[in-house]
């Protein structure tokens, strides 16, 4: 079914986003109901849809768009906090908390793509969003694929430009993204014996 996935009904000619859920108690016949909510100006609204309402995600233009936003905003946030470290470093402090404010905000907004792109995977990866287990699983496997593939690629690129700062740098993220992969997948081993 569509449970947990998301969609949108125009309302008082404002379009709305929400995931779809089901409401705790079966109805008559055993039919589950449907439902999907949606905050608007402080106030939450609810309201009744059937699957027909929730076409899949994947694969469609909207997919594409919510993974490059997500992108978008995640570099925003990390952009505008260094611009805030360089501003504290100046002491423009009313400047750096500004940037900060604004690097929280497009993180707040990452988040949002995320909510809707964790239905269909995750935006870097293509594998599962779900419980721990899951995520770990798919951290440990992007981890990996930097420590292993994207970082060296990258390293010997920088190296045949004759730019061997860069190249370092790529290795030395390579190692980085080693010891993420082998915490996480210690995070992971962890979770799964509890079960």
């Amino acid at each position: 079914g569509y449970e947990g996935k998301k969609m949108s009904r125009t309302l008082g000619g404002m379009k709305l986003a929400a995931r779809i859920g089901a409401l705790s108690r079966p109805r008559a016949g055993g039919v589950v109901e449907r439902h999907a909510s949606a905050k608007v100006a402080g106030i939450r609204v609810r309201w009744l849809c059937d699957e027909a309402e929730a076409p899949p995600l994947a694969g469609t233009q909207t997919h594409a768009n919510l993974k490059s936003a997500f992108v978008a905003e995640s570099m925003a946030a990390l952009r505008f906090e260094y611009y805030a470290q360089k501003a504290d470093a100046e002491g423009q402090l009313e400047a750096a908390q500004t940037l900060r404010a604004a690097a929280k905000s497009a993180e707040q907004q990452a988040f949002g793509h995320m909510e809707f792109l964790e239905y269909v995977g995750d935006p870097a990866t293509d594998t599962p969003v779900g419980d721990t287990e899951e995520n770990l699983r798919g951290a440990a496997a992007g981890e990996e694929d930097e420590a292993q593939r994207i970082y060296p690629e990258w390293a010997n690129v920088a190296y045949d430009e004759a730019q061997p700062d860069a190249g370092q740098w790529f290795e030395t993220l390579a190692m980085t993204s080693k010891r993420n992969a082998g915490s996480l997948s210690a995070a992971l081993a962890v979770v799964t014996a509890k079960e």
